[in-house]
């Protein structure tokens, strides 16, 4: 117990997994996979009064989804699990094992319906409670075949679900880091040399998601995404979804990107839509004629949008008439990976609310940013010339929704 208090007083927010079974430490460390920048303490065989032998892990900065809690109760069904913000505890709380697991484990069967080339159905196995891993068992819903503890083991060991995945915080930091690195955020190195926007609006930076093409970026973009949209399910900010949206052009890639993550990362399988700038006038017209992947659109299914920066706001709700063609459906949310926190209007006419405020009064939909201006002001605000810097307050005195001071 001492020990324990130790390491979580040593630690600034985090978590600690206790009560893992002697030795199997290193096992759930491989299926967590923290990131690699995080501090992380195992201690092995410590003594314990109800188990008499015990491990623990504390992994500075680690969130845990509720996915991954789920497959920690698999290696370790008794563990308890502390939450830790600003050095206190947060919540704690015991694992408990679910009734079924999905989209994790592979069929072995090759004859099962999960299996089959075109569009196989997603895996669901049933949790057959064993007292550790070794007497654990998983059935196939769909075709009954069962997993043996031992492919358990082998397939948690090497699977990518819940890789890396931290606090918000974390994640508006790698992202603030890519642009900065990557050049996709651009800031005017004079009063003289502002950027002048579609608006007409003359500002101190610019931000072009678009200008992320390698590959390194695109798989930042990949873990960003699908790591932001997780942490939004898990925390049950966001409701759960169908489809992602992406508006063409930019938005296609990020919701390509998204639905890649989203698979590889956490388990969650989705399609994506995204809409034709011309409509389309040979082949399967039908199926695709304005908005690509529309085939597969059944009525009353949830769609999720996304986009790279709101501003004015008239994207979006283009966007937005454009997915009444699909008929009754329900739009979820959409996550922005900026917010420019502007009202709406021209350089000239100014607005009185913002294109975030607009999309969530007008059309009921709850809006998420990955980053905002304020942040990105807040970072660098340092480092700017007294002339710029004043630049970036008078623009967001005339046009922003927040107050920089």
């Amino acid at each position: 117990m001492v020990e324990r208090e130790l390491l979580i007083r040593k630690m600034e927010s985090g978590v600690v997994v206790d009560h893992i079974p002697a030795g199997k430490a290193l096992s759930v460390l491989n299926v967590l996979r923290p990131d690699p920048s995080s501090t992380v303490i195992v201690a092995l065989n410590m003594d314990s009064a109800a188990h008499g032998k015990k491990d623990l892990i504390t992994i500075e900065g680690k969130y845990l989804t509720s996915k991954e809690v789920d497959y920690l109760s698999l290696m370790a069904p008794k563990a308890t699990i502390t939450l830790i913000e600003d050095g206190k505890v947060k919540e704690e709380r015991r694992v408990h094992r679910p009734n079924t697991i999905e989209a994790l484990f592979r069929c072995p069967n090759p004859s099962c319906v999960t299996n089959v080339e075109d569009e196989p159905e997603q895996t669901t196995f049933k949790v057959l409670d064993g007292a550790d891993v070794k007497t654990l068992r998983l059935q196939c819903v769909s075709c009954g075949t069962f997993l043996s503890s031992e492919t358990i083991v082998n397939d948690l060991a090497s699977t990518d679900v819940g890789r890396g995945l931290v606090s918000r915080e974390k994640i508006v930091k790698t992202f603030l880091d890519l642009l900065l690195a990557k050049g996709a955020l651009k800031i005017a190195p004079t009063s003289t040399e502002l950027f002048t926007l579609k608006s007409g609006r003359a500002s101190a930076y610019f931000i072009n998601v678009g200008s992320l093409t390698d590959g390194v970026s695109l798989a930042e973009m990949k873990w960003l995404l699908a790591s932001y949209i997780a942490f939004l399910l898990d925390e049950g900010e966001l409701e759960d979804f169908d489809f992602i949206f992406g508006p063409a052009y930019k938005g296609i890639t990020l919701a390509a990107l998204a639905c890649e993550g989203l698979s590889d990362l956490y388990g969650i399988n989705k399609r994506y839509l995204y809409d034709r700038k011309e409509e389309k006038a040979y082949g399967d017209v039908s199926a695709d004629r304005i908005i690509v992947g529309a085939n597969h659109f059944k009525a009353g299914q949830k769609i999720l949008l996304i986009d790279d920066v709101a501003t004015t706001g008239g994207t979006k709700v283009e966007v937005l008439e454009k997915l009444k063609r699909l008929g009754p459906h329900t739009v979820v949310g959409l996550v922005l990976v900026v917010d420019r926190q502007e009202k709406m209007g021209d350089a000239e006419n100014v607005e009185r609310r913002s294109a975030v405020k607009f999309i969530q009064d007008e059309f009921n939909v709850k809006v998420f940013s990955i980053l905002d201006a304020k942040t990105i002001y807040d970072s660098v605000k340092d480092d700017l010339p007294r002339d710029v810097r004043q630049c970036w307050i008078d623009y967001f005195e005339r046009y922003g929704s927040v107050n920089l001071r």
